[in-house]
Protein backbone atom coordinates (compact mmCIF):
# COMPACT_ATOMS: atom_id res chain seq x y z
CA UNK A 1 0.00 0.00 0.00
CA UNK A 2 2.77 2.03 0.55
CA UNK A 3 4.25 2.13 -2.50
CA UNK A 4 1.36 2.39 -4.39
CA UNK A 5 0.55 5.80 -2.44
CA UNK A 6 4.09 6.95 -2.97
CA UNK A 7 3.81 6.23 -6.79
CA UNK A 8 0.34 8.22 -6.94
CA UNK A 9 1.90 10.91 -5.19
CA UNK A 10 4.89 10.73 -7.02
CA UNK A 11 2.74 11.30 -10.62
CA UNK A 12 0.97 13.64 -8.53
CA UNK A 13 4.12 16.22 -8.01
CA UNK A 14 5.28 15.35 -11.81
CA UNK A 15 2.02 15.92 -13.21
CA UNK A 16 1.64 19.54 -11.00
CA UNK A 17 5.14 20.69 -12.13
CA UNK A 18 3.93 20.99 -15.65
CA UNK A 19 0.27 21.78 -15.58
CA UNK A 20 1.49 24.81 -16.80
CA UNK A 21 -0.50 28.39 -17.22
CA UNK A 22 1.96 30.85 -17.72
CA UNK A 23 0.31 32.26 -20.77
CA UNK A 24 -3.25 32.32 -19.64
CA UNK A 25 -3.28 36.31 -18.52
CA UNK A 26 -2.55 38.56 -22.07
CA UNK A 27 -1.78 41.97 -21.42
CA UNK A 28 -2.36 44.00 -24.48
CA UNK A 29 -4.07 47.42 -25.35
CA UNK A 30 -2.08 50.75 -25.24
CA UNK A 31 -2.33 52.68 -21.73
CA UNK A 32 -3.96 53.56 -18.92
CA UNK A 33 -3.15 55.18 -15.51
CA UNK A 34 -0.60 57.62 -16.49
CA UNK A 35 -3.78 59.56 -18.29
CA UNK A 36 -5.32 59.58 -14.76
CA UNK A 37 -6.84 62.82 -15.99
CA UNK A 38 -8.18 61.47 -19.49
CA UNK A 39 -8.66 57.87 -19.02
CA UNK A 40 -11.20 57.15 -22.26
CA UNK A 41 -12.26 53.80 -23.32
CA UNK A 42 -9.98 54.36 -26.41
CA UNK A 43 -6.71 54.32 -24.91
CA UNK A 44 -7.73 51.44 -22.36
CA UNK A 45 -5.58 48.99 -21.21
CA UNK A 46 -6.70 45.22 -21.19
CA UNK A 47 -5.93 42.12 -21.03
CA UNK A 48 -7.63 38.60 -22.25
CA UNK A 49 -8.01 35.99 -19.49
CA UNK A 50 -7.75 32.65 -20.23
CA UNK A 51 -8.64 31.41 -16.87
CA UNK A 52 -12.51 31.43 -17.86
CA UNK A 53 -14.42 29.92 -20.69
CA UNK A 54 -15.44 31.78 -22.81
CA UNK A 55 -11.80 33.61 -23.04
CA UNK A 56 -12.66 37.12 -20.99
CA UNK A 57 -11.90 40.56 -21.86
CA UNK A 58 -10.70 42.67 -18.58
CA UNK A 59 -9.61 46.50 -18.02
CA UNK A 60 -6.85 47.46 -16.99
CA UNK A 61 -7.22 51.45 -16.16
CA UNK A 62 -4.50 51.79 -13.71
CA UNK A 63 -1.50 50.30 -16.02
CA UNK A 64 0.58 52.41 -16.94
CA UNK A 65 2.86 50.51 -19.36
CA UNK A 66 2.54 51.38 -22.73
CA UNK A 67 2.68 48.93 -25.44
CA UNK A 68 4.79 49.34 -28.96
CA UNK A 69 4.89 45.73 -30.42
CA UNK A 70 7.17 44.37 -27.79
CA UNK A 71 5.54 42.55 -25.34
CA UNK A 72 6.66 40.00 -22.83
CA UNK A 73 4.09 38.49 -20.01
CA UNK A 74 3.82 35.45 -17.99
CA UNK A 75 1.77 34.37 -15.34
CA UNK A 76 2.62 31.82 -12.48
CA UNK A 77 1.57 27.88 -13.41
CA UNK A 78 -2.29 28.42 -11.97
CA UNK A 79 -2.48 31.37 -14.39
CA UNK A 80 -2.37 34.40 -11.93
CA UNK A 81 -0.84 37.23 -13.18
CA UNK A 82 3.09 37.81 -11.98
CA UNK A 83 4.33 40.11 -14.36
CA UNK A 84 5.05 41.96 -18.18
CA UNK A 85 7.22 43.85 -20.18
CA UNK A 86 7.55 46.47 -23.06
CA UNK A 87 11.70 45.42 -23.17
CA UNK A 88 12.18 48.90 -21.38
CA UNK A 89 10.82 48.35 -17.68
CA UNK A 90 9.40 45.08 -16.33
CA UNK A 91 5.63 45.88 -13.89
CA UNK A 92 4.42 43.26 -11.78
CA UNK A 93 0.47 42.16 -11.21
CA UNK A 94 -0.12 45.30 -9.32
CA UNK A 95 1.10 47.30 -12.20
CA UNK A 96 4.08 48.76 -10.19
CA UNK A 97 7.45 48.41 -11.40
CA UNK A 98 9.05 45.16 -9.89
CA UNK A 99 11.65 45.87 -7.97
CA UNK A 100 15.04 47.11 -9.65
CA UNK A 101 12.88 46.65 -13.13
CA UNK A 102 12.52 50.52 -13.83
CA UNK A 103 14.64 50.20 -16.46
CA UNK A 104 16.06 47.80 -18.46
CA UNK A 105 18.45 47.03 -21.60
CA UNK A 106 19.24 50.76 -21.51
CA UNK A 107 21.30 53.12 -23.76
CA UNK A 108 20.12 54.98 -27.38
CA UNK A 109 17.70 52.72 -28.58
CA UNK A 110 16.01 53.09 -24.99
CA UNK A 111 15.77 56.94 -24.95
CA UNK A 112 14.61 56.90 -28.98
CA UNK A 113 11.51 55.72 -27.31
CA UNK A 114 11.32 57.45 -23.90
CA UNK A 115 8.67 60.08 -25.80
CA UNK A 116 7.20 63.07 -24.76
CA UNK A 117 7.77 66.27 -22.81
CA UNK A 118 10.49 66.76 -20.09
CA UNK A 119 8.17 66.80 -17.53
CA UNK A 120 5.91 63.99 -18.48
CA UNK A 121 8.49 61.56 -20.52
CA UNK A 122 6.58 58.16 -21.46
CA UNK A 123 8.48 54.73 -22.16
CA UNK A 124 6.39 53.65 -25.83
CA UNK A 125 8.11 50.50 -25.41
CA UNK A 126 10.05 48.69 -28.23
CA UNK A 127 9.45 47.87 -31.63
CA UNK A 128 10.12 44.33 -31.85
CA UNK A 129 6.74 42.08 -31.86
CA UNK A 130 8.96 39.53 -31.07
CA UNK A 131 11.72 40.79 -28.91
CA UNK A 132 11.33 39.47 -25.72
CA UNK A 133 10.33 36.07 -23.95
CA UNK A 134 9.95 35.02 -20.28
CA UNK A 135 10.79 31.71 -19.31
CA UNK A 136 11.36 29.66 -16.25
CA UNK A 137 14.72 29.25 -15.73
CA UNK A 138 15.13 25.23 -15.18
CA UNK A 139 15.59 23.68 -12.08
CA UNK A 140 14.79 27.28 -10.44
CA UNK A 141 11.34 27.16 -9.70
CA UNK A 142 11.90 30.78 -8.02
CA UNK A 143 13.27 32.38 -10.98
CA UNK A 144 12.59 33.43 -13.95
CA UNK A 145 14.41 34.22 -16.98
CA UNK A 146 13.91 36.73 -19.24
CA UNK A 147 15.94 37.37 -22.49
CA UNK A 148 15.49 40.36 -24.72
CA UNK A 149 16.83 41.57 -28.21
CA UNK A 150 16.97 45.04 -29.78
CA UNK A 151 19.20 48.06 -31.07
CA UNK A 152 21.99 49.66 -29.16
CA UNK A 153 22.39 52.75 -31.41
CA UNK A 154 19.56 53.28 -34.46
CA UNK A 155 15.90 52.49 -35.42
CA UNK A 156 16.76 49.93 -37.84
CA UNK A 157 19.33 47.83 -36.19
CA UNK A 158 18.63 44.55 -34.32
CA UNK A 159 22.19 43.48 -33.29
CA UNK A 160 22.13 42.22 -28.98
CA UNK A 161 20.66 40.22 -27.44
CA UNK A 162 20.29 40.45 -23.60
CA UNK A 163 19.24 38.86 -20.63
CA UNK A 164 17.91 39.34 -16.83
CA UNK A 165 16.89 37.37 -13.60
CA UNK A 166 13.88 37.98 -11.56
CA UNK A 167 13.13 36.28 -8.31
CA UNK A 168 9.64 35.69 -8.19
CA UNK A 169 9.96 35.37 -4.15
CA UNK A 170 11.88 38.82 -3.67
CA UNK A 171 10.23 41.93 -2.21
CA UNK A 172 7.87 39.94 -0.02
CA UNK A 173 6.21 38.05 -3.30
CA UNK A 174 6.21 40.53 -5.72
CA UNK A 175 9.24 39.97 -7.59
CA UNK A 176 12.70 41.19 -7.58
CA UNK A 177 14.77 41.55 -10.24
CA UNK A 178 17.97 40.49 -8.91
CA UNK A 179 20.42 40.38 -12.85
CA UNK A 180 20.08 42.70 -15.63
CA UNK A 181 21.58 43.74 -18.86
CA UNK A 182 23.41 40.48 -19.17
CA UNK A 183 25.07 40.45 -23.22
CA UNK A 184 24.67 36.88 -24.08
CA UNK A 185 24.40 37.71 -28.12
CA UNK A 186 26.27 40.78 -29.97
CA UNK A 187 25.67 40.80 -33.93
CA UNK A 188 22.93 41.37 -36.56
CA UNK A 189 19.61 39.89 -36.29
CA UNK A 190 16.32 39.76 -37.31
CA UNK A 191 13.34 40.87 -35.04
CA UNK A 192 12.25 37.43 -33.77
CA UNK A 193 13.43 35.65 -30.27
CA UNK A 194 11.82 32.08 -30.02
CA UNK A 195 11.88 29.24 -27.31
CA UNK A 196 10.60 25.70 -27.08
CA UNK A 197 11.12 22.94 -24.88
CA UNK A 198 14.40 20.57 -25.10
CA UNK A 199 13.41 17.03 -25.16
CA UNK A 200 14.20 16.46 -21.41
CA UNK A 201 11.62 18.17 -20.98
CA UNK A 202 13.08 20.69 -18.45
CA UNK A 203 15.15 22.92 -20.39
CA UNK A 204 15.09 25.32 -23.07
CA UNK A 205 16.24 25.87 -26.92
CA UNK A 206 15.97 29.83 -27.56
CA UNK A 207 16.79 30.62 -31.23
CA UNK A 208 17.52 33.83 -32.92
CA UNK A 209 18.05 34.23 -36.94
CA UNK A 210 20.85 36.30 -38.37
CA UNK A 211 20.04 39.62 -40.17
CA UNK A 212 20.43 38.14 -43.56
CA UNK A 213 18.22 35.07 -43.17
CA UNK A 214 21.19 33.00 -43.51
CA UNK A 215 22.81 32.50 -40.03
CA UNK A 216 20.96 30.86 -37.29
CA UNK A 217 21.91 31.17 -33.84
CA UNK A 218 20.75 28.25 -30.89
CA UNK A 219 21.25 29.03 -27.22
CA UNK A 220 20.02 26.27 -24.45
CA UNK A 221 19.39 27.38 -21.49
CA UNK A 222 19.52 25.11 -18.37
CA UNK A 223 20.15 24.68 -14.90
CA UNK A 224 23.66 26.28 -15.33
CA UNK A 225 22.13 29.26 -17.32
CA UNK A 226 22.62 30.09 -21.47
CA UNK A 227 25.52 29.35 -23.93
CA UNK A 228 25.59 29.39 -27.39
CA UNK A 229 25.31 25.50 -29.09
CA UNK A 230 24.66 26.04 -32.73
CA UNK A 231 25.77 28.52 -34.99
CA UNK A 232 23.94 27.30 -38.75
CA UNK A 233 24.35 28.75 -42.26
CA UNK A 234 20.92 27.12 -43.33
CA UNK A 235 18.59 30.04 -44.54
CA UNK A 236 17.69 31.70 -47.75
CA UNK A 237 19.44 35.21 -48.37
CA UNK A 238 17.52 38.21 -47.77
CA UNK A 239 18.48 41.29 -46.36
CA UNK A 240 17.09 44.49 -45.14
CA UNK A 241 14.63 45.60 -42.31
CA UNK A 242 12.84 43.42 -41.10
CA UNK A 243 9.42 43.05 -40.10
CA UNK A 244 7.94 39.20 -40.17
CA UNK A 245 7.88 36.98 -37.41
CA UNK A 246 8.73 33.02 -36.44
CA UNK A 247 7.39 30.06 -34.26
CA UNK A 248 8.07 26.61 -33.37
CA UNK A 249 5.16 24.30 -33.54
CA UNK A 250 3.48 23.47 -30.79
CA UNK A 251 5.15 20.18 -30.63
CA UNK A 252 8.30 21.52 -31.13
CA UNK A 253 9.40 19.43 -34.36
CA UNK A 254 9.14 22.59 -36.85
CA UNK A 255 10.02 26.00 -37.23
CA UNK A 256 8.89 28.93 -39.32
CA UNK A 257 10.18 32.69 -39.32
CA UNK A 258 8.06 34.76 -41.89
CA UNK A 259 11.38 37.59 -43.14
CA UNK A 260 9.65 39.75 -44.63
CA UNK A 261 11.41 43.30 -45.96
CA UNK A 262 10.21 47.09 -45.56
CA UNK A 263 10.77 48.29 -49.08
CA UNK A 264 11.39 45.16 -51.02
CA UNK A 265 7.93 43.66 -52.37
CA UNK A 266 8.37 39.85 -51.18
CA UNK A 267 8.75 37.78 -48.33
CA UNK A 268 10.79 34.75 -48.01
CA UNK A 269 8.92 31.91 -45.72
CA UNK A 270 11.36 29.83 -44.08
CA UNK A 271 10.08 25.90 -43.05
CA UNK A 272 12.63 23.59 -40.86
CA UNK A 273 12.14 20.56 -39.12
CA UNK A 274 13.49 20.91 -35.32
CA UNK A 275 15.69 18.33 -33.85
CA UNK A 276 14.64 18.86 -29.47
CA UNK A 277 17.48 16.87 -28.40
CA UNK A 278 20.31 18.48 -30.25
CA UNK A 279 18.86 21.66 -31.20
CA UNK A 280 19.72 21.58 -34.97
CA UNK A 281 17.51 22.40 -37.92
CA UNK A 282 17.27 20.71 -41.10
CA UNK A 283 15.09 20.59 -44.32
CA UNK A 284 14.93 24.13 -45.36
CA UNK A 285 11.89 24.77 -47.31
CA UNK A 286 11.59 28.29 -49.29
CA UNK A 287 8.62 30.13 -50.49
CA UNK A 288 8.43 33.75 -51.36
CA UNK A 289 4.76 35.44 -50.86
CA UNK A 290 4.36 38.90 -52.12
CA UNK A 291 4.47 42.32 -49.37
CA UNK A 292 2.90 45.41 -49.44
CA UNK A 293 4.60 48.64 -48.93
CA UNK A 294 2.08 50.17 -46.60
CA UNK A 295 1.78 48.08 -43.33
CA UNK A 296 4.00 46.37 -41.36
CA UNK A 297 1.93 43.36 -40.28
CA UNK A 298 3.61 39.82 -41.96
CA UNK A 299 2.68 37.04 -39.76
CA UNK A 300 3.15 33.04 -39.38
CA UNK A 301 2.16 30.55 -37.17
CA UNK A 302 1.26 26.62 -37.43
CA UNK A 303 -2.06 25.23 -36.31
CA UNK A 304 -2.10 23.76 -32.82
CA UNK A 305 -1.88 20.31 -34.52
CA UNK A 306 1.12 20.76 -36.43
CA UNK A 307 -0.96 19.95 -39.95
CA UNK A 308 -1.12 23.51 -41.24
CA UNK A 309 0.64 26.11 -41.39
CA UNK A 310 -0.77 30.01 -41.66
CA UNK A 311 1.17 32.78 -43.42
CA UNK A 312 -0.09 36.11 -43.93
CA UNK A 313 0.86 39.61 -45.52
CA UNK A 314 -1.38 42.44 -44.93
CA UNK A 315 -4.16 41.54 -47.45
CA UNK A 316 -3.57 37.72 -47.89
CA UNK A 317 -4.24 34.39 -45.44
CA UNK A 318 -2.15 31.53 -46.50
CA UNK A 319 -2.76 28.08 -45.80
CA UNK A 320 0.41 25.35 -46.40
CA UNK A 321 -0.71 21.55 -45.93
CA UNK A 322 2.58 20.37 -44.16
CA UNK A 323 1.35 16.52 -44.22
CA UNK A 324 1.80 16.93 -47.97
CA UNK A 325 4.96 16.44 -50.13
CA UNK A 326 5.33 19.08 -51.76
CA UNK A 327 4.33 21.92 -48.88
CA UNK A 328 4.80 24.33 -51.13
CA UNK A 329 2.38 23.60 -53.82
CA UNK A 330 -0.28 23.15 -51.65
CA UNK A 331 -0.31 27.15 -50.72
CA UNK A 332 -4.07 28.20 -50.94
CA UNK A 333 -4.97 31.81 -50.74
CA UNK A 334 -7.16 31.17 -47.24
CA UNK A 335 -9.13 34.71 -47.29
CA UNK A 336 -8.59 38.24 -48.28
CA UNK A 337 -8.61 41.84 -46.29
CA UNK A 338 -12.39 42.65 -46.70
CA UNK A 339 -11.64 46.66 -46.58
CA UNK A 340 -13.13 46.90 -42.82
CA UNK A 341 -11.92 50.30 -41.02
CA UNK A 342 -11.94 50.32 -36.95
CA UNK A 343 -12.44 54.15 -37.58
CA UNK A 344 -13.22 56.41 -40.20
CA UNK A 345 -9.25 57.67 -40.58
CA UNK A 346 -8.06 56.04 -43.72
CA UNK A 347 -4.39 54.75 -42.48
CA UNK A 348 -4.02 53.83 -38.58
CA UNK A 349 -7.60 51.48 -38.34
CA UNK A 350 -7.85 49.54 -41.17
CA UNK A 351 -7.83 46.09 -40.19
CA UNK A 352 -5.35 44.21 -42.27
CA UNK A 353 -3.85 40.92 -40.98
CA UNK A 354 -0.64 41.22 -38.76
CA UNK A 355 0.67 39.03 -36.35
CA UNK A 356 -0.22 35.86 -34.51
CA UNK A 357 -0.56 34.08 -30.90
CA UNK A 358 -1.63 30.41 -29.95
CA UNK A 359 -4.60 31.28 -27.46
CA UNK A 360 -4.91 28.53 -25.15
CA UNK A 361 -8.38 27.66 -25.74
CA UNK A 362 -7.16 26.11 -29.30
CA UNK A 363 -8.09 29.52 -31.16
CA UNK A 364 -5.11 31.73 -33.11
CA UNK A 365 -5.52 35.13 -32.45
CA UNK A 366 -4.45 38.30 -34.80
CA UNK A 367 -3.79 41.54 -34.30
CA UNK A 368 -3.66 43.88 -37.46
CA UNK A 369 -0.52 45.57 -38.71
CA UNK A 370 -2.20 48.88 -39.30
CA UNK A 371 -0.69 50.99 -35.92
CA UNK A 372 -4.14 51.44 -34.15
CA UNK A 373 -6.93 48.75 -35.15
CA UNK A 374 -9.50 48.42 -33.06
CA UNK A 375 -10.19 44.63 -33.78
CA UNK A 376 -9.05 41.12 -33.44
CA UNK A 377 -8.64 38.13 -36.09
CA UNK A 378 -9.74 34.72 -34.81
CA UNK A 379 -8.87 31.48 -36.52
CA UNK A 380 -11.52 29.57 -34.51
CA UNK A 381 -10.72 25.78 -35.67
CA UNK A 382 -6.69 26.01 -36.87
CA UNK A 383 -6.52 22.24 -37.10
CA UNK A 384 -8.72 22.15 -40.19
CA UNK A 385 -8.33 22.83 -43.85
CA UNK A 386 -9.73 25.75 -45.95
CA UNK A 387 -12.94 27.48 -44.77
CA UNK A 388 -13.53 24.87 -42.18
CA UNK A 389 -10.91 26.47 -40.29
CA UNK A 390 -13.20 29.45 -39.85
CA UNK A 391 -11.10 32.62 -39.80
CA UNK A 392 -13.12 35.74 -38.53
CA UNK A 393 -12.25 39.09 -39.77
CA UNK A 394 -12.30 42.15 -37.47
CA UNK A 395 -14.32 39.16 -34.89
CA UNK A 396 -13.69 41.19 -31.65
CA UNK A 397 -13.70 44.65 -31.15
CA UNK A 398 -10.71 46.05 -28.38
CA UNK A 399 -9.71 49.26 -27.46
CA UNK A 400 -6.40 51.17 -29.41
CA UNK A 401 -3.69 48.69 -29.65
CA UNK A 402 -0.40 49.40 -31.11
CA UNK A 403 0.22 45.73 -33.26
CA UNK A 404 0.89 44.39 -29.69
CA UNK A 405 0.23 40.74 -29.04
CA UNK A 406 2.44 38.78 -26.49
CA UNK A 407 5.01 36.63 -27.48
CA UNK A 408 5.29 33.00 -25.78
CA UNK A 409 6.99 29.83 -25.81
CA UNK A 410 4.16 26.20 -25.98
CA UNK A 411 4.94 26.29 -22.09
CA UNK A 412 2.95 22.84 -21.99
CA UNK A 413 5.50 20.65 -23.92
CA UNK A 414 6.94 17.75 -22.21
CA UNK A 415 9.53 15.72 -23.06
CA UNK A 416 10.22 13.97 -26.25
CA UNK A 417 9.51 10.50 -24.60
CA UNK A 418 12.07 7.94 -26.09
CA UNK A 419 14.77 9.92 -27.36
CA UNK A 420 18.24 9.78 -26.49
CA UNK A 421 17.82 13.01 -24.62
CA UNK A 422 15.12 12.11 -22.38
CA UNK A 423 17.05 11.20 -19.51
CA UNK A 424 15.09 13.00 -16.18
CA UNK A 425 12.47 10.53 -16.08
CA UNK A 426 9.65 13.61 -16.44
CA UNK A 427 7.35 11.29 -18.59
CA UNK A 428 4.54 13.13 -20.15
CA UNK A 429 1.23 12.66 -18.02
CA UNK A 430 -2.07 13.54 -20.33
CA UNK A 431 -3.69 16.44 -18.95
CA UNK A 432 -7.71 16.37 -20.04
CA UNK A 433 -8.97 19.79 -20.90
CA UNK A 434 -11.70 21.00 -23.73
CA UNK A 435 -14.17 23.86 -24.90
CA UNK A 436 -17.61 23.72 -26.48
CA UNK A 437 -19.71 25.43 -28.80
CA UNK A 438 -23.45 25.41 -29.86
CA UNK A 439 -24.72 25.41 -33.07
CA UNK A 440 -26.50 28.70 -33.52
CA UNK A 441 -29.24 27.34 -35.43
CA UNK A 442 -29.81 24.35 -32.79
CA UNK A 443 -28.68 25.31 -29.54
CA UNK A 444 -28.71 21.36 -28.43
CA UNK A 445 -26.39 20.42 -31.04
CA UNK A 446 -22.70 21.37 -29.31
CA UNK A 447 -19.37 20.81 -30.82
CA UNK A 448 -16.05 19.80 -28.39
CA UNK A 449 -12.85 21.02 -29.10
CA UNK A 450 -10.00 18.98 -27.75
CA UNK A 451 -7.72 20.88 -25.68
CA UNK A 452 -5.18 18.25 -23.68
CA UNK A 453 -1.78 18.36 -23.65
CA UNK A 454 1.62 16.10 -22.22
CA UNK A 455 0.72 13.76 -25.21
CA UNK A 456 -2.60 12.18 -25.22
CA UNK A 457 -2.94 8.87 -27.46
CA UNK A 458 -6.91 8.23 -26.26
CA UNK A 459 -9.61 10.20 -26.13
CA UNK A 460 -13.10 8.88 -24.50
CA UNK A 461 -16.57 11.43 -23.72
CA UNK A 462 -19.12 10.90 -21.50
CA UNK A 463 -21.77 13.41 -22.25
CA UNK A 464 -23.65 13.15 -19.28
CA UNK A 465 -27.06 12.21 -20.96
CA UNK A 466 -27.26 8.19 -21.44
CA UNK A 467 -25.47 8.17 -24.93
CA UNK A 468 -23.07 5.75 -25.64
CA UNK A 469 -19.20 6.99 -24.68
CA UNK A 470 -17.45 8.63 -28.16
CA UNK A 471 -13.48 8.06 -28.59
CA UNK A 472 -12.89 10.48 -31.82
CA UNK A 473 -10.75 13.72 -30.56
CA UNK A 474 -13.58 16.64 -31.44
CA UNK A 475 -16.97 15.46 -31.50
CA UNK A 476 -19.74 17.12 -32.08
CA UNK A 477 -23.33 15.86 -30.05
CA UNK A 478 -26.40 16.64 -29.98
CA UNK A 479 -28.86 16.26 -26.40
CA UNK A 480 -32.26 15.99 -26.60
CA UNK A 481 -33.31 18.86 -24.29
CA UNK A 482 -32.36 21.57 -22.80
CA UNK A 483 -30.81 20.82 -18.86
CA UNK A 484 -27.69 20.26 -17.42
CA UNK A 485 -25.11 17.76 -18.50
CA UNK A 486 -22.43 16.56 -16.25
CA UNK A 487 -19.34 15.81 -19.33
CA UNK A 488 -16.07 14.25 -18.47
CA UNK A 489 -13.72 13.64 -21.12
CA UNK A 490 -10.35 11.21 -20.59
CA UNK A 491 -7.62 10.73 -21.79
CA UNK A 492 -4.62 8.35 -21.67
CA UNK A 493 -1.17 7.34 -23.01
CA UNK A 494 1.24 4.66 -21.84
CA UNK A 495 2.07 6.50 -18.54
CA UNK A 496 -1.50 7.57 -17.32
CA UNK A 497 -5.10 8.96 -17.23
CA UNK A 498 -6.50 11.74 -17.19
CA UNK A 499 -10.13 13.23 -16.80
CA UNK A 500 -11.78 16.94 -16.67
CA UNK A 501 -15.59 17.18 -16.42
CA UNK A 502 -17.84 20.07 -16.52
CA UNK A 503 -21.62 20.94 -15.86
CA UNK A 504 -23.26 22.59 -19.06
CA UNK A 505 -26.07 23.89 -19.08
CA UNK A 506 -28.41 24.56 -22.10
CA UNK A 507 -31.47 26.28 -22.23
CA UNK A 508 -33.98 27.27 -19.56
CA UNK A 509 -35.71 25.32 -17.97
CA UNK A 510 -38.17 26.42 -15.94
CA UNK A 511 -37.28 28.64 -12.66
CA UNK A 512 -34.52 26.59 -11.90
CA UNK A 513 -31.86 28.12 -9.36
CA UNK A 514 -28.96 26.05 -11.49
CA UNK A 515 -30.13 28.15 -14.28
CA UNK A 516 -30.48 31.32 -12.75
CA UNK A 517 -26.63 30.69 -10.76
CA UNK A 518 -24.91 29.10 -14.17
CA UNK A 519 -24.95 31.86 -16.34
CA UNK A 520 -22.14 34.31 -16.54
CA UNK A 521 -22.10 38.06 -18.52
CA UNK A 522 -19.11 40.28 -18.47
CA UNK A 523 -19.41 43.66 -20.55
CA UNK A 524 -16.20 45.84 -21.70
CA UNK A 525 -15.36 48.15 -21.71
CA UNK A 526 -17.71 49.87 -18.84
CA UNK A 527 -17.85 52.81 -19.43
CA UNK A 528 -18.41 52.22 -23.43
CA UNK A 529 -18.04 54.31 -25.66
CA UNK A 530 -19.44 53.22 -29.20
CA UNK A 531 -19.05 49.01 -29.13
CA UNK A 532 -20.10 47.11 -26.11
CA UNK A 533 -18.27 43.24 -26.04
CA UNK A 534 -20.73 40.97 -23.82
CA UNK A 535 -19.21 37.80 -23.14
CA UNK A 536 -21.57 34.83 -22.18
CA UNK A 537 -20.11 31.60 -20.78
CA UNK A 538 -21.33 28.46 -18.88
CA UNK A 539 -24.75 28.90 -19.96
CA UNK A 540 -26.36 28.30 -23.55
CA UNK A 541 -29.17 29.99 -24.31
CA UNK A 542 -32.09 28.99 -26.46
CA UNK A 543 -33.42 32.00 -27.97
CA UNK A 544 -31.19 34.36 -25.63
CA UNK A 545 -31.43 38.44 -25.74
CA UNK A 546 -30.02 41.37 -24.23
CA UNK A 547 -32.20 44.54 -24.32
CA UNK A 548 -30.79 47.80 -22.95
CA UNK A 549 -33.48 49.80 -20.79
CA UNK A 550 -32.57 53.80 -20.01
CA UNK A 551 -32.80 55.02 -16.84
CA UNK A 552 -36.74 55.90 -16.95
CA UNK A 553 -37.21 52.44 -17.90
CA UNK A 554 -37.65 52.16 -21.51
CA UNK A 555 -36.12 49.61 -23.60
CA UNK A 556 -33.79 51.31 -26.56
CA UNK A 557 -31.89 48.12 -28.29
CA UNK A 558 -32.20 44.40 -27.87
CA UNK A 559 -29.78 41.89 -30.20
CA UNK A 560 -29.67 38.12 -30.18
CA UNK A 561 -26.90 36.96 -27.31
CA UNK A 562 -24.94 33.66 -28.06
CA UNK A 563 -22.96 31.99 -25.97
CA UNK A 564 -19.35 33.17 -26.20
CA UNK A 565 -18.04 37.08 -27.62
CA UNK A 566 -21.00 39.13 -28.76
CA UNK A 567 -20.58 43.14 -30.55
CA UNK A 568 -23.33 45.26 -29.42
CA UNK A 569 -23.02 48.75 -31.60
CA UNK A 570 -24.25 51.73 -29.05
CA UNK A 571 -23.07 54.19 -31.31
CA UNK A 572 -26.07 55.99 -31.37
CA UNK A 573 -27.41 55.32 -27.85
CA UNK A 574 -27.14 58.59 -26.32
CA UNK A 575 -24.65 59.28 -22.95
CA UNK A 576 -26.02 57.78 -20.26
CA UNK A 577 -26.52 55.30 -17.49
CA UNK A 578 -28.51 52.02 -19.06
CA UNK A 579 -29.67 49.09 -17.62
CA UNK A 580 -29.28 45.52 -19.00
CA UNK A 581 -31.43 42.57 -19.00
CA UNK A 582 -30.25 38.98 -20.46
CA UNK A 583 -33.32 37.06 -21.27
CA UNK A 584 -33.93 33.10 -22.58
CA UNK A 585 -37.57 32.45 -24.53
CA UNK A 586 -39.12 34.83 -22.03
CA UNK A 587 -37.17 33.89 -18.88
CA UNK A 588 -34.55 36.25 -17.22
CA UNK A 589 -31.35 34.76 -16.27
CA UNK A 590 -28.99 38.24 -16.06
CA UNK A 591 -29.09 41.85 -15.38
CA UNK A 592 -26.67 44.71 -14.75
CA UNK A 593 -25.62 48.08 -15.32
CA UNK A 594 -23.37 50.24 -17.57
CA UNK A 595 -22.52 53.49 -18.63
CA UNK A 596 -22.07 55.26 -22.36
CA UNK A 597 -19.89 58.33 -22.29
Amino acid sequence: MRIVIFLLFTMFLVQESYCQKEDYIWVMGDHGGYRSSQIDSFWTSFRLNFNEDPMRFEWMPARPMKFNRTCGVISHKDGELFCYSNGMSIDGADNHVISGADTINYGAFWELWRLGSDNNKINFGFTLPQGMLFLPWPGKPDSIFFATIFSDDSFVNVNLGKYGIISKSGNSGSGELIQKDVLFHEGGLKNSIQAVRHANGRDWWIILIGEENVKYYIYKLDTEGIALVNIQDIGQYHKGIDIGNAYFSLDGSKFVCNDALIWNNSTVVSIFDFDRCSGTLSNGIFDTIPTYEAHLGIGTIFSPNGKYLYVNNDYELYQYDMDTEDIIQSRIVLDTYDGFQSHPHPQLYITTFGYWAYGPDGRLYNVSGAGSAQHMHVMHYPDEGGIASHFQQHAIKIPNNHWTIPNFPNYRLGPLDGSTCDTLGLDNHPVAKFRYEPDNLDNTRLRFTDLSYFRPESWTWNFGDGSPQEHARNPYHNFSLDGVYHVCLTVSNENSSNTTCRDITIGPFGSSVTTLNTAVVSTFPNPVEDYLLVTLGEYVPAHGEISLYNISGHSVLTQRLYYGQNNIDMQSLPSGIYLWHFTDKGVQIREGKLVKR
